[in-house]
């Protein structure tokens, strides 16, 4: 935090006289590099909170729309898969692997070839992040390449509400709230699981937090001011 914080003020206080570059140690822009990472999986992890919030919300409607349950569902498929990519990132920069590698394709690959040996631990961690997510695998690639997601219930629910089937006394705005929660609960179950893995993962990274946050290196190094000021 203390190298952070230096970079943070250089970069805020050169971006208010107007510049655009400033100095940088190595140990304030690996700190800055970190915090970066750390930053898009607590960004993601905050949208499928709110995600699972307009679901659960759903759960207590009157009259739940399912149109809206599948919104929100596919969004939280969508986003849930890109904790894979963020957690190797995140290992990446915080061993200092050569970013071209981790960031390319395969740089997951590249990542875990890296820490399999050498990092034990580490790549126990993010195994236990793909984990958590590899369900949803699947359902994303038909999002993204095939066609929307349904299930048997959401078809029977959308096609009750186009058509206005007479349902014979069945309450079938009881069993979308009933099943909307169910898909509440799982998505609180899914995040459970990856900070889980997640504080494991930082966990192991830890003694490598430690050892950058003692080092000490008077050899500055150039960054843009509006772009870290922005990220600040």
């Amino acid at each position: 935090m203390p190298h952070l914080q230096t970079y943070l003020l250089k970069g805020l206080t050169e971006l208010r006289s107007g510049g655009a570059t400033f100095s940088g140690t190595a140990a304030e822009i690996y700190a800055a590099g970190v915090a970066d990472r750390v930053s898009e999986l607590d960004n993601a992890l905050s949208a499928l909170r709110l995600t699972m919030d307009f679901v659960m919300d759903l759960g207590n409607q009157p009259s739940p729309d399912p149109d809206v349950f599948r919104y929100h569902y596919e969004n939280f498929v969508l986003r849930v898969i890109g904790f894979v990519d963020r957690a190797h990132r995140l290992v990446g920069s915080a061993l200092l692997m050569d970013k071209a590698k981790f960031e390319s394709i395969g740089g997951n690959r590249f990542v875990q070839e890296q820490v399999r040996t050498n990092h034990p631990d580490i790549h126990a961690a993010l195994q236990s992040v793909t984990q958590a997510v590899e369900s949803y695998r699947g359902p994303r690639n038909e999002l993204i390449h095939a066609a929307a997601f349904t299930s048997r219930e959401l078809g029977l629910f959308q096609s009750i509400r186009q058509f206005g089937v007479d349902t014979d006394g069945i309450d079938v705005e009881e069993l979308a709230r009933r099943h909307f929660s169910e898909g509440s609960r799982e998505i609180a179950l899914t995040i459970a699981h990856l900070v889980e893995a997640l504080t494991t993962l930082l966990d192991s990274l830890a003694p490598h937090f430690t050892i950058a946050a003692e080092h000490n290196d008077g050899n500055p190094q150039k960054k843009s001011a509006p772009e870290r000021a922005d990220q600040a």
